[in-house]
């Protein structure tokens, strides 16, 4: 029985005047509500799933996503409190209606190097957290043109740096000339 909007008439559909399926209780109309004291109405349900880390390998201090969807899969709209677990602890509730869905994201920050597992009401995944890559820059093949001369005259003197590392880096080349 709904309410015609405005009107504060109930307004009737032809299921309200139908026999309820003897399962849910007596042969009787549904506008009623008599119900057999052992049926409990399907409610909210909820189904976790696409479980997403991102990235899966950070630094020390870098943010991390973990994401997933959450469906009510019920007749009913619902609340339900996802939980994070294995290395970090959160909770987050989600109310939905009858078949909608939504992502809940929660952020961890990782605060040392290793390997982090996470779950997700039954879900599971892991992520890295790695050195901070370096610059590794190493100075070669110093050349000194010409080798001997006079005071006054003039010397080149050059060498090649080369960044052997994963990252941009610098490195201050001094030269002293005694």
């Amino acid at each position: 029985m709904e309410e015609k909007v405005g009107l504060g008439i109930p307004e009737f559909k032809l299921e309200d005047f139908l026999p309820m399926s003897p399962g849910m209780g007596p042969p009787l109309p549904a506008i009623l509500g008599l119900l057999w004291p052992w049926y409990t109405p399907p409610g909210a349900e909820f189904k976790i799933s696409d479980l997403v880390i991102s990235p899966e390998e950070v630094t020390p201090g870098q943010v991390v996503t973990i994401s997933c969807t959450v469906t009510n899969t019920g007749t009913e709209a619902g609340d339900y409190t996802l939980k994070l677990g294995g290395d970090f602890m959160a909770e987050q509730m989600v109310t939905l209606e009858p078949g909608e869905s939504t992502t809940v994201s929660f952020t961890v920050t990782p605060d040392r190097v290793k390997t982090y597992s996470v779950t997700v009401d039954g879900l599971s995944g892991s992520f890295r957290a790695t050195e901070v890559p370096a610059a590794d820059i190493r100075v070669e093949n110093l050349v000194i043109s010409p080798s001997e001369v006079y005071a006054g005259e003039t010397v080149t003197i050059s060498v090649v740096a080369t960044n052997y590392g994963g990252v941009a880096g610098t490195k201050r080349i001094v030269c002293n000339v005694v």
